[in-house]
């Protein structure tokens, strides 16, 4: 495959996912408050795989320039360690025993932390945006529980479509790890595979020396 061909099958994922929130958007009109002004998932907890943050940082380079992206750069710049602590504690917590992966999904869950895109309760990448942004405002399962957002109008109990967000998260592995092994020859334990804060992603260079120094890192 070519890169244009890694970069066309994300978008076409990309598609589905749009088509799947219209789906239960169009049977369950009241239930979605997803609109102009809200930014519930700007704050929300997440990682991108390998193809989902080439592509965003691609787009962010190309749509994106003058103080828009400072601003954006300058928010990276300062969320990215708080971010690396957050996550550094979920793996602290992933270590002890007892702790099962319902557990661990629950406390990020409740992590708030402000996405750079994020601006004047908008996002400056809104067309580019990942799908854990684009699916957050319908139901999904996550691990094993059912999460919705907390201003949408789906209730516990309720008989609602659901997508499921770990079909999904399968074929963004499959989809990096092919990516990665194309481009340099080395294929990435997993899953998850190599993630990415939204922080990270934005402040990464995603270019011919990111590859090759990543390929030493990884053999």
């Amino acid at each position: 495959m070519t890169l244009k061909d890694h970069i066309a099958r994300y978008l076409e994922l990309v598609a589905r996912v749009d088509s799947l929130f219209q789906d239960v958007a169009r049977a369950h009109p009241d239930a979605v408050a997803c609109g102009p002004g809200c930014d519930e998932c700007c704050s929300v907890y997440f990682e991108l795989s390998l193809i989902e943050a080439f592509v965003v940082s691609g787009m962010f380079r190309s749509e994106t320039s003058g103080a828009t992206r400072d601003r954006a750069l300058q928010r990276a710049a300062e969320v990215e360690p708080v971010f690396c602590g957050l996550r550094e504690r979920l793996g602290r917590e992933a270590g002890k025993a007892g702790v099962e992966n319902a557990d661990l999904h629950e406390a990020a869950s409740r992590i708030k932390i402000r996405c750079p895109l994020n601006e004047d309760k908008g996002c400056v990448l809104y067309e580019h945006r990942p799908i854990t942004c684009r699916l957050y405002g319908v139901p999904q399962k996550i691990g094993e529980r059912t999460v919705a957002c907390p201003r949408c109008g789906f209730r516990l109990g309720g008989s609602y479509p659901t997508v499921d967000v770990n079909e999904i998260q399968i074929l963004l592995f499959r989809y990096s790890a092919e990516l990665l092994n194309n481009l340099i020859g080395v294929a990435v334990p997993g899953p998850p595979g190599l993630l990415f804060s939204m922080a990270t992603a934005l402040r990464t260079d995603f270019n011919r020396q990111y590859f090759l120094a990543l390929q030493k890192d990884l053999c």
